[in-house]
């Protein structure tokens, strides 16, 4: 029996929409009511506070309700109160799974990697965490196999990520978690270059960054569209009603008002970034918006923003910077590869500012295979400009080459392997992003067509996604609500459930308790 098998052996895998009743009961007049209280926990309204804790108060046997509030108040943007129901429901409610998950998505988001095993396991396998369950629900184990993949690549064991992201491409391979689980996999040496564990060698070179010139400019800019002011009243939880009407607005006129939205988060940084109750998502959604129109006219505007420092780029980008720029910048500068490549030779920019563009043009090779002679081209320009500086031009930085190296062997540049030998031979490739030399061939002997060929996400799946996993959220909201009580005791009169027998709509919460659509969750399994 293979590591795989021994991972999946001793249970079953289910699909019954109602196996989460049977273990957790809910009372029937409480059913009734979940798709209301689902929606009302999405709204992230602070009014549904009260209904929440009193429900909690009368049916404290219910961890579904508890994980609906810590839903609620992550919306909210109170990430901390959120984290506290978490340990809450762990503690009341041990053979739950889905509060375990959060806790150790807790835990992975602020870094505390040594803590996941405490939650899930040391041997972070199903069956030894829950001994005496021979059944778990296909969303239970998908949510639980993605934390596993996330924790092996935090702690730089790939084998052991490997086994278990196979597991899930065989078990969920349209999920959400699956999806997540793989950016996670193929993105994981970026991932720990970012904490700072970059262990290639002792004499990394890095860039000495530009400094975002500060101004006291505080006087915003006058829009053509008034909805433009919507961007600066809703963070990174905006109605898509709202992005909608947006994009719906006449093209030219936009990309000129979302240009100057780009302008004001650099003339007015100094202003925004000490006054804690502005709201900072707007330069997110003005990129998005951008890219999802396809602006290629904005490329010049983009680009300035990434020339800014790395505080700029922290307080209004965070994540997005290395997880969601590519998209950005593939969708709006794909056809612009040369003034790409023009910006990779600028002195001074921050390397995570330069990284998007060389994993938007791997992509471009990938997602079009005619283009991949145009994008090696891009690929031997960028190394020989390295190869023909020197420190001193501030433009060499071990960890942007090791990246380009990276990504270069995921499109099968062979042709690059002299350049590529060369960077090795000037020590000017970080290591722990790429590999050494023999690493780098390995990539080459191994290429496979399928892998690496990211998928392109619109602007509501990039929503999605960051709602469902930001931990950047520097929302102030009062801690002070009228509403807020004690956290509920543990005595009350719960009846068993009753199967109502209704139809799951596509949009209603699943059934299984995971908090999630039905149509993102069961109904894809």
């Amino acid at each position: 029996m293979d590591k795989k098998e021994l991972l999946l052996s001793g249970y079953e895998i289910s699909g019954d929409e109602n196996l989460h009743r049977k273990l957790h009961p809910i009372p029937y007049e409480l059913d009734m009511q979940l798709d209301d209280l689902y929606n009302l926990a999405q709204k992230g309204k602070k009014s549904a506070i009260k209904k929440f804790i009193r429900l909690i108060h009368k049916y404290p046997r219910v961890p579904m309700l508890k994980n609906y509030l810590s839903v609620l108040y992550s919306n909210l943007g109170q990430i901390e109160k959120s984290e506290e129901v978490n340990h809450w429901i762990v503690a009341e409610h041990p053979d739950y799974l889905f509060g375990k998950l959060n806790l150790a998505a807790e835990y992975y988001m602020k870094g505390d990697f040594g803590k996941m095993p405490e939650v899930l396991g040391e041997f972070m396998e199903l069956k030894k965490l829950y001994p005496d369950r021979d059944i778990f629900h296909i969303s239970e184990a998908s949510g639980f196999f993605k934390m596993a993949v996330l924790y092996f690549s935090a702690i730089g064991n790939r084998e052991q990520a490997e086994i278990r992201l196979e597991i899930l491409r065989e078990i969920a391979p349209d999920s959400n978690d699956l999806k997540l689980a793989e950016e996670i996999f193929l993105k994981g040496k970026m991932e720990k270059a970012l904490q700072n564990l970059r262990i290639g060698g002792e004499n990394l070179i890095e860039v000495e960054v530009r400094k975002t010139v500060l101004t006291n400019i505080a006087t915003p800019p006058v829009f053509t569209h008034k909805q433009i002011g919507l961007l600066y009243q809703n963070g990174i939880f905006i109605d898509e009603k709202i992005i909608d009407e947006i994009m719906g607005l006449p093209r030219q006129s936009l990309i000129e008002d979302l240009n100057k939205v780009l302008k004001d988060s650099i003339v007015r940084f100094n202003h925004f970034s000490t006054n804690a109750n502005e709201e900072n998502s707007f330069v997110i959604h003005a990129l998005f918006i951008l890219a999802e129109i396809e602006a290629n006219e904005s490329l010049g505007k983009i680009l300035e923003v990434l020339r800014q420092d790395n505080d700029y780029l922290k307080f209004y980008l965070g994540d997005i910077l290395t997880e969601y720029m590519w998209m950005v910048v593939y969708k709006t500068a794909s056809s612009q590869l040369d003034t790409c490549k023009q910006f990779m030779f600028e002195p001074g920019i921050y390397t995570f500012s330069k990284i998007p563009l060389s994993e938007m043009a791997c992509q471009i090779a990938r997602n079009h295979p005619g283009r991949r002679k145009e994008v090696v081209h891009w690929f031997r320009d960028v190394f020989r400009f390295f190869l023909n500086s020197e420190p001193k031009d501030n433009v060499i930085d071990s960890g942007l080459i090791g990246s380009l190296v990276y990504d270069a062997a995921n499109i099968d540049a062979k042709e690059l392997m002299p350049e590529i030998e060369e960077l090795f031979e000037k020590g000017l490739v970080d290591l722990y992003i790429c590999g050494n030399l023999n690493e780098v061939k390995e990539i080459f002997a191994n290429f496979k067509k399928g892998e690496f060929k990211y998928e392109i996400a619109s602007i509501y799946d990039k929503y999605e996604r960051i709602q469902s996993w930001s931990s950047n959220r520097d929302d102030d909201y009062d801690d002070d609500i009228d509403a807020e009580e004690d956290y509920p005791g543990s005595n009350s009169d719960d009846r068993q459930s009753v199967n109502t027998g209704k139809k799951v709509g596509r949009n209603d919460p699943c059934p299984c308790g995971s908090g999630k659509k039905y149509k993102k969750c069961c109904l894809i399994k």
